[in-house]
């Protein structure tokens, strides 16, 4: 399962992602790895959360994006949720250039049992109507 939690800079996506980040560890039995471009965050992540700083790998599309996820699950096989904070950085795209790379992840949500909480820098009425059933913020 997809879920987008969309809005301009300075809304909160971020604090949204990380509080839903830090109770989810509570109740999973599961891995969670946060993916954001800085390491900014740290300690507002429980411990118990791993932090990757996606602006170390040589990430330039969404689809070079899309093979660094399918390395960071098939390097455990526990994890059960991945947030990704600032795809719209990290991908170097446009939410419109995304929609292939959401049905990407959509798949591999599905395959390996991994819900993906998504960050994006853009008003959730610039969402694309493809995107807009994955939006709860």
């Amino acid at each position: 399962m997809i879920k987008i939690i969309a809005g301009q800079n300075g809304e909160g996506k971020t604090k949204k992602m990380i509080d839903v980040a830090n109770t989810k560890v509570t109740t999973l039995k599961g891995h969670i790895v946060y993916i954001d471009s800085a390491t900014t965050h740290r300690y507002a992540l429980s411990h118990q959360i791993r932090l990757i700083e996606a602006s170390t790998f040589p990430i330039h599309s969404p689809n070079d994006f899309f093979g660094f996820l399918c390395g960071v699950l098939s390097s455990n096989h526990d994890i059960e949720a991945v947030f990704i904070d600032e795809l719209i950085k990290i991908t170097h795209a446009s939410m419109d250039d995304l929609l292939y790379f959401f049905d990407k992840l959509n798949t591999l949500s599905d395959k390996y049992q991994v819900e993906f909480f998504v960050g994006a820098s853009c008003s959730s009425n610039d969402l694309p109507a493809h995107l807009v059933p994955y939006l709860i913020a």
